[in-house]
């Protein structure tokens, strides 16, 4: 079966076609479901990911409030110390003052333009000239937070908040404030810290200033991105991937000071912050949970209530249309009442149905049995018109024998072939199952045998070769065929001749059905001399025999050709014949009320 043809089949059914209309009907409903479903599933995300991210800037809110207060004393630092410049003594006391009062400060000095740092809290002058951070902050004033493992004057990892001093726009130096990374300890982290989680402090430029107690905090850096990168991000980010050790982890990176001080939060994303980021998707499979719910309802309920019931129905009709005339049983009264009304009809039409066929019934077999009678009484007819035919042949047999004249004996001869092969036409007649039809090429190959056995008496030695196609004919057209035939043959005898080289004359009949048009054709062979004028014209034109081969022709409404032919390198007269077989349309006779068929070709 062609693919298109199954699915055609498919879609032909009641219930595939109801889930299509309700799928179409509740395709809005479904995209509104999946709509809100994914916003609410997003939204989730959302405060899962700011979760993350106040979780991540809280672990850290006491280093930020460090270095915060580091930045805003070296920014608040800038002015009193441009006043005391000139005085080294007072900026000196100005910066120890500063760093004993804030208690976690451990220097505070201001570097000049020249790398010299002439106000210190320590008292000690330094110089930074030539130094590969001097010139770093040079190329960018702006304020940083750095970190060095070995402070100036400690010797000891410290983290320095760095703030421009500008005097008129003109740069003047830089104020330092330094933090002892020691001074983190005191907050406690490690303690309350869980160990899924590992938070890594870093500043604007991507250089990590604390990593949670950490020793290799490159290792828990993402391998996809860099720190710089991440330095844009100031409303938060939080995105998964693996770290640079490979293993899985949840990174949020949060704006601790805006543009100075970031934190990375590295999450383990089995966490229960981390895991609420991944959101069950079974609320998006609640649409097509709700379709097929819906599908199966409403293809088991029109199954329970309609279908199984109308292919019980279309059951009963086909055992009805089979032969079976059995009532139906009703439906049972919890059947709807549109499929009950439905078979109440089928069962009325059936009973009505039944009636009608016995009546009928009753007058085919009244009818057949009339036909079965007419029909022997037409068979009988045939036959004793058969017999009379017969015995006429007889009698002129017997007068042929009395006369000694040879052309009177040629007459009655001709008469007597034209009357037997009346008798074979009602003989055929009385023998076949149809009375209006016979098969022609049968009737005709007992007319030749008939025909050819006469020529045979007068002791010439003919090649008789026949080609006939089984084609069915009416008698009205059967008849005037046969008898032109035996006029064709009886002149083809008559003039036969022995081809130069041959062995014997011939004779060859053809019968040949193509589609509606049959060709008779008969033709014999021409001795060494060609037959004269007067000869050619006695072969056909001349006698009764002429005469009636032309009236044949004309009742059967066919085209007739005959003269001297050249064909297979010899001489020969052809007598050809075509006429159209009666077409197929029943006719009815009114008086008899008999079904009789136009002769149409034999299969």
């Amino acid at each position: 079966m062609p693919r298109g043809a199954s699915s055609n089949r498919l879609f032909d059914h009641l219930a595939v076609r109801l889930a299509l209309l309700l799928s179409i009907a509740l395709l809005p409903l479904g995209i509104l479901l999946v709509a809100n479903t994914y916003e609410s599933l997003r939204t989730d995300r959302r405060n899962a990911e700011r979760s993350l991210l106040s979780l991540t800037a809280d672990a850290e809110a006491g280093r930020r409030a460090m270095i915060e207060s580091a930045l805003t004393t070296a920014r608040v630092l800038s002015q009193p110390t441009l006043e005391r410049l000139d005085d080294p003594d007072a900026c000196r006391q100005l910066m120890a003052d500063t760093v004993r009062r804030s208690g976690v400060f451990s220097f505070a000095g201001f570097t000049e333009v020249d790398g010299r740092m002439r106000c210190v809290s320590s008292g000690t002058e330094q110089n930074f000239a030539g130094s590969a951070v001097l010139d770093q902050i040079l190329t960018q004033p702006n304020a940083l937070v750095r970190r060095t493992e070995a402070g100036a004057s400690s010797g000891e990892p410290v983290l320095i908040a760095t703030h421009p001093v500008f005097e008129s726009r003109t740069l003047r130096g830089f104020m330092s404030v330094v933090i002892q990374v020691e001074s983190f300890v005191w907050l406690r982290w490690d303690e309350v810290q869980d160990a899924s989680f590992r938070p890594i402090l870093f500043n604007r430029l991507g250089e990590i200033l604390s990593s949670g107690g950490v020793d290799t905090p490159e290792a828990l850096l993402p391998a996809s991105r860099s720190l710089a990168s991440l330095v844009s991000e100031t409303e938060g980010l939080v995105f998964e991937g693996r770290s640079v050790g490979g293993a899985d982890a949840v990174f949020a990176v949060s704006e601790l000071v805006p543009g100075q001080l970031f934190v990375l939060g590295v999450w383990d994303p089995r966490a229960t912050p981390a895991a609420a980021l991944h959101a069950d998707p079974w609320p998006l499979l609640l649409p097509l949970v709700m379709w097929l719910a819906s599908i199966g309802v409403v293809y088991f309920a029109l199954f329970y209530l309609v279908i199984r019931h109308l292919r019980q129905l279309g059951g009963q009709m086909r055992r009805f249309a089979l032969g079976d005339r059995t009532l139906p049983e009703p439906f049972p009264d919890n059947v709807s009442t549109e499929l009950r009304e439905v078979q109440v009809t089928f069962r009325k039409m059936a009973v009505l149905v039944t009636r009608d066929e016995a009546k009928l019934s009753a007058a085919l077999a009244e009818k057949e049995q009339s036909l079965r009678e007419r029909t022997v009484l037409l068979k009988e007819v045939h036959h004793r018109v058969k017999n009379n035919l017969q015995l006429i042949a007889s009698i002129l047999n017997l007068q042929m024998r009395r006369l000694r004249d040879p052309r009177s004996q040629v007459v009655l001869r001709n008469v007597q072939d034209r009357v037997i092969g009346l008798a074979t036409i009602h003989r055929n007649l009385y023998q076949s199952e149809h009375l209006s039809e016979l098969r022609a090429d049968i009737l005709i190959d007992e007319l030749l045998r008939h025909l050819f056995a006469v020529g045979a008496e007068s002791g010439r030695k003919i090649d008789v070769q026949t080609d006939l196609d089984p084609v069915t004919l009416q008698a009205d057209q059967l008849v005037p065929l046969s008898l032109l035939l035996t006029e064709a043959v009886t002149n083809a005898l008559k003039y036969v001749g022995k081809p130069e080289g041959a062995d014997r004359p011939w004779v060859r009949v053809e019968l040949k059905a193509a589609g509606e048009k049959v060709t008779l054709a008969v033709r014999n062979s021409l001795g060494p001399e060609p037959p004269s004028r007067s000869e050619e014209e006695d072969h056909v034109q001349g006698g009764l025999g002429s005469e009636l081969i032309a009236a044949f022709s004309t009742q059967l409404d066919g085209s007739l050709r005959h003269g001297a032919v050249f064909r297979d390198d010899e001489e020969q007269w052809e007598l050809r014949l075509t006429f159209r077989i009666a077409a197929e349309d029943p006719v009815i006779d009114e008086k008899t009320d008999e079904r009789a068929w136009r002769a149409r070709p034999a299969d």
